[in-house]
């Protein structure tokens, strides 16, 4: 995966509590029509299947969960999982790129998680931190280390 800066998130205005649950993702500056979770962007690399992975966040150090979004070469949503849990932060501080399909995230120094981006679904019941229905399958592994 290779670190990429051409992506940015429009900015909400008003109270926090009223802010959508998605933000529409901008692309060297300029309005797309993809709408990602979360409100801030933290870190964005493209894949070697001329994909995107985005790390974003919802700017709320408190109860802050992580959300890791898989985009297709349209800018369309393939994946999306999250990090996170109530009344606690998953607080992101680190990110290394492992090799082309995987990474490993630090969360408060002492948290560690590998992402791995698969090339087809794979079965995995999850839930995201901002949908109460389940998925049943993913493009995205999340793995504890």
């Amino acid at each position: 995966m290779q670190a990429i800066e051409i992506f940015s998130l429009k900015s909400h205005a008003g109270e926090y509590q009223d802010w959508p649950l998605r933000t529409q993702l901008l692309i060297n500056g300029l309005a797309t029509s993809s709408y990602v979770p979360g409100y801030r962007l933290l870190h964005q690399f493209k894949t070697s299947a001329d994909e995107y992975l985005l790390i974003c966040d919802w700017d709320c150090p408190f109860e802050e969960a992580t959300e890791i979004i898989l985009l297709g070469s349209q800018l369309n949503v393939l994946a999306v999982r999250s990090l996170g849990v109530p009344y606690g932060s998953f607080w992101l501080d680190e990110v290394l790129v492992l090799d082309n399909v995987n990474l490993k995230l630090t969360f408060f120094r002492d948290e560690h998680w590998q992402v791995t981006v698969t090339s087809k679904n794979l079965a995995c019941l999850h839930f995201s931190s901002r949908s109460w229905l389940p998925a049943l399958t993913t493009r995205i592994q999340l793995k504890r280390l």
